[in-house]
């Protein structure tokens, strides 16, 4: 299998994870920004959170998906940089909260 193919599964992986306590996927939710993958499998993403007091067990919670899923597509989570959502950003997650509620697992 190619770099290129690898880079694309592990991609292609990381984008179908979902919220722990919402029924939609970290990227619908615009949680997931600048992944990339070098040709050796690492990775490295931004993960945007939508206020900055996230309670830590939630964000570990969503870290180590991100780290498992990427690690059973062949790869390493090697970085997670942490941002947090601008206005309009915050208001689409809220929105798509709102809706796909679920609670917590």
């Amino acid at each position: 299998m190619t770099d290129k193919n690898i880079s694309k599964r592990i991609i292609e992986s990381l984008e179908k994870i979902e919220h722990p306590s919402i029924s939609a996927t970290l990227l619908e939710l615009g949680m997931l920004r600048d992944i990339e993958v070098t040709p050796e499998g690492k990775v490295s993403l931004i993960m945007v959170l939508p206020f900055p007091n996230i309670p830590e067990n939630v964000r570990n919670l969503m870290i180590n998906s991100l780290t498992n899923t990427a690690q059973n597509a062949g790869g390493k989570l090697d970085k997670v940089d942490l941002a947090v959502m601008n206005d309009e950003e915050r208001q689409n997650f809220l929105s798509i909260e709102q809706q796909n509620w679920r609670g917590s697992k």
